[in-house]
Order: structure tokens, then C-alpha cells, then sequence
């Protein structure tokens, strides 16, 4: 019989969160040893909707139409991981949250698309309901689980709200979840082929801090509010504040979509289950390789429609890719502070394309922190001609205001 696939997206969640200590994760990081893990996989952006949309269809948004969380309805004539699973003869599910609404058309393909309350949790009272819903599926069936446990605001258990689990809230939080999702995939059908992947990642270091609370809010006002460019005084604030971060977060910045560095875009992907092999993969690759591969792994035929990704498998044979990913969170304001940014062989290029402002290049072997921008080097037009070109026409806008708010973006 032909295996079924659960994929688990966790909502912000860091690579380097998994198989280090800054967070007590056994089953995550045991999955992670055992099943096929991607350590260098990066987002497309740092902000949900687009992310999915990538997740779902193997497209960047300017092939997609799914930009920002406002812009976020899918081109109709973009085919869907559920729509190939679902012309396989696959039962499809999707149980999600956040601004994931079916309004997006990410629901195409799904036979029962679940949209839930943020605050219903794999960690709380959901748990059981969630497990009743996957386990009545027809198999083969394939399901996607999007999760809020570690998104900010978190909601750490009392049980784990204890520095063994984690310096911050959000990796108390996620040590509370890693215990939920073993319970949760040990109910799962034997013959079940699990995905663990993050949308994109988080900043965690500085929430508490006063003194940077007051620095991101002076720093908004002035770049993203007045369209100052701030750059050269942030620099200098963070290689004074940065020096020896316990996790390599940026002072001044929070959250997730109003950056691409590293922190933001490095996100896991782990495969474990029958036909999966085991290893550890160090090449850069790309969340839009994740629909190819899938549909590589499960033999279910692609189907019409264009894909900028590639599949992994086999995974010995990878080369790095390069990696092409924007920041465009609704903290920026407006989408003249928008970031473009492409990753490779070493360095990363970084751009405004809505504002008079130099692009940026960094050696991230030598400045893994992005505080050192390069003078006048030739690789960086070799980076930029990646970005890719946007399809025309209008973007088609939610009314989705009140929602967001309730997420935590005001």
C-alpha cells in the first residue's frame, strides 16, 4: 500500500533550534539524527502566507501572485502539491491557523481545509481533535499540519515554563510542543511518511530588553516610517550589542518579516518513514524544492505548471542552490522597505528594490552576523541577476485587517 504523508509545519521554526541545546527537544532532534535532515534549507521569505504558497506550489511569490500576508490570493493557474497528491488517489487534509485562510486559495486541492483559532493547540485541548481528524482519513492520505505553539505571543505550559527547557519563552515552548508532536505521530498509521519543516524562522534573543525595545521602535519610525536609511547607525548599534549573542539574533530586531538574515530564512526540513534513507544534508537548498521533492519521493506525477524548485533526491548528489528570499512583513510598514535577497556560495546579496538605497553584500564565512557589508566586489551582479522577474498584473488584496491584529501584527 502506498504510504501516507503527514507534513508538519511549525510556525517559525529555527534550524538551529533543532539538535543543540538552546531548547530540550528529543524527539525533534532524534528524528533529525534518524530520518533525512536538511540543515541548510532557506525560506523564500519571513513571513507565513508567501512561505506557504512557495511550500505548496515549488514557486517563488513573483511566479505565484502570493506576496506579502495582504497580497496573498494564489494564481488560479498555479497547480497545488494537493491537487498532484489528490489526482494520485490521495485523501488531502490541511488543518491550519494563522493567516492561512481559505480567502488565500492555498485551500485548492485539499478536500477538508480546517482553519482554526490560534489559540487551539497541539500542546492544549486540540490535541485529541486533531488526532480524530487524521486518523478517520482514507489512506493513502496526505495531510498538512500547520502549528502556532512557538509563533509570539508564545504560551509556555507551566510544566515547562523552567530554564532545563530553554534560556527564552519561545524555546520553552517548543520543548512543550516536541513532547505533543511524539504523542501525536506515535497515533499516526505505521505506514506514515513524516515531514517536519518551519516556515521561516524567529528572533528571540532580545524581547525582554528594554534598551531594545526602545532602539526597533526609534529604528521604525526613522527607516520604515520616514524612509531614512538607518543602516550604518543600525550596524554600529549591533556590533556593540552583538558581540557574543547566546543565539545569533540581531539587537533591534524581533519577530520574524522585516529581515532576511540568516536567523529569519535558515529553517529545518526533516523526512523520516518508510522509503526514506537516513543522512544529514549540508548543501544549501531551497523551500521550493520541497513540492519536487515530494512528489520525487512519493512517484506522484507533477502535472502541468512550472516549478522554480528541484527535487533533493538523491541527496548524496546534491550541490548547494541558490537560495532567493524577501522579507516583506507587515513590521515594515509599507512595501517600500520590502528586502530582496539572494544566498550563495558563501555570500549574500541584499536589496531595496523600492528605494535610492546601495545594495549590500557580506562574506558569511567571515561575518555570519551580516555587520560588515563588502566594498565594490564583483560577485555581487552575479548574485542580483537571480532575482527573479514578477509575472504582471494587479495583486489582489485581503480584508484581512482584523485577523492580523488578533496574530500579534499591528
Amino acid at each position: 500500500m502506498r504510504p501516507n504523508l503527514l507534513f508538519v509545519c511549525v510556525d517559525c521554526l529555527r534550524s538551529d533550534f533543532i539538535g543543540t541545546d538552546h531548547a530540550d527537544t528529543p524527539f525533534l532532534d532524534s528524528l533529525a539524527a534518524d530520518g533525512l535532515s536538511f540543515d541548510e534549507m532557506y525560506a523564500t521569505a519571513t513571513t507565513t502566507t508567501p512561505c506557504v504558497a512557495s511550500l505548496f506550489t515549488g514557486t517563488y511569490s513573483e511566479h505565484n501572485g502570493v506576496y506579502s500576508l495582504e497580497a496573498a490570493k494564489l494564481d488560479a493557474d498555479v497547480p497545488t502539491l494537493a491537487e498532484r497528491f489528490s489526482a494520485a488517489g490521495y485523501e488531502t487534509a490541511a488543518l491550519v491557523t494563522g493567516p492561512l485562510v481559505a480567502e488565500t486559495d492555498l485551500d485548492r486541492g485539499f478536500d477538508t481545509y480546517e482553519w482554526r483559532d490560534r489559540r487551539e493547540e497541539l500542546v492544549g485541548d486540540w490535541f485529541d481533535e486533531a488526532v480524530d481528524t487524521v486518523i478517520d482519513l482514507s489512506e493513502p492520505f496526505f495531510c498538512y499540519l500547520h502549528l502556532w505553539e512557538v509563533h509570539d505571543p508564545v504560551r509556555v505550559p507551566e510544566e515547562f515554563d523552567d530554564p532545563a527547557y530553554g534560556r527564552y519563552p519561545y524555546a520553552r515552548a517548543l520543548s512543550a510542543l516536541d513532547r505533543a508532536l511524539e504523542r501525536f505521530v506515535d497515533r499516526m498509521p505505521a505506514n506514515t511518511v513524516l515531514a517536519v519543516h518551519g516556515d521561516h524562522g524567529e528572533a528571540v534573543a532580545y524581547r525582554d530588553s528594554h534598551l531594545h525595545r526602545a532602539g526597533r521602535f526609534l529604528r521604525t519610525g526613522l527607516r520604515y516610517g520616514l524612509g531614512l536609511d538607518t543602516r550604518g547607525l543600525e550596524r554600529r548599534l549591533k556590533r556593540r550589542f552583538d558581540r557574543d549573542p547566546p543565539v545569533p539574533d540581531h539587537f533591534m530586531e524581533d519577530g520574524h518579516g522585516e529581515n532576511v538574515f540568516d536567523f529569519a530564512a535558515n529553517v529545518p526540513l526533516v523526512l523520516s518513514g518508510p522509503g526514506v534513507e537516513s543522512g544529514t544534508v549540508d548543501a544549501q537548498v531551497r523551500q521550493v524544492d520541497v513540492t519536487p521533492t515530494l512528489l520525487d519521493l512519493f512517484g506522484v506525477e507533477p502535472g502541468g505548471g512550472a516549478v522554480d524548485g528541484e527535487s533533493l533526491l538523491p541527496p548524496d548528489e546534491l550541490e548547494g542552490r541558490v537560495a532567493y528570499m524577501r522579507a516583506c512583513g507587515k513590521s515594515l510598514l509599507r512595501e517600500e522597505n520590502w528586502q530582496r535577497a539572494v544566498r550563495a556560495d558563501g555570500r549574500k546579496y541584499v536589496e531595496y528594490p523600492n528605494r535610492d538605497w546601495g545594495p549590500e553584500l557580506y562574506d558569511l564565512a567571515a561575518d555570519p552576523l551580516e555587520l560588515h557589508p563588502l566594498e565594490e566586489d564583483p560577485v555581487a551582479a552575479r548574485l542580483a541577476s537571480h532575482v527573479p522577474e514578477a509575472e504582471g498584473g494587479e495583486r489582489e488584496r485581503l480584508a484581512i485587517d482584523g485577523l492580523l491584529e488578533d496574530l500579534g501584527y499591528k
